[in-house]
């Protein structure tokens, strides 16, 4: 088992950024969920309207929905500082570039890992939409 590259120090400074980075989708998760909740509808009005305000909603649940999967890869990265798995491509084995850890501390992939890997999932989205 190939243990992570980065010493303890580094360590401690991507468990931070990725400490700060959910600190901050929580929040903005909260502060969307409170709108919704705090929208009401006025007088039964226009239907146009009302299904605006519905299209608007549905996206902020969109949203709410993309915020909380990167959540889930925050806490499997702070898993991976854990056992000692960080930093290490989980498909080629090899480390992952420190700058791309620092723009996206969740990666699970090195750049090309994940180029090759969001490839491979579109042509299977395609394949799957033509039958």
């Amino acid at each position: 088992m190939v243990k992570s590259p980065y010493t303890k120090k580094e360590l401690q400074e991507f468990e931070q950024l990725l400490l700060q980075k959910k600190a901050t989708l929580l929040r903005e998760i909260t502060e969307q969920s409170e709108e919704v909740a705090n929208e009401k509808f006025d007088e039964p009005g226009d239907l146009v309207d009302m299904a605006t305000e519905l299209l608007e909603q549905e996206m902020n649940l969109s949203l709410t929905t993309a915020e909380k999967q990167t959540i889930k890869e925050i806490d499997e990265a702070l898993a991976r500082i854990k056992n000692g798995q960080y930093g290490i491509c989980i498909d080629t084995g090899e480390p992952i570039n420190k700058t791309r850890l620092k723009a996206v501390p969740e990666a699970k992939r090195t750049l090309e890992a994940q180029e090759k890997f969001d490839k491979k999932n579109k042509e299977n989205k395609k394949r799957s939409s033509l039958t």
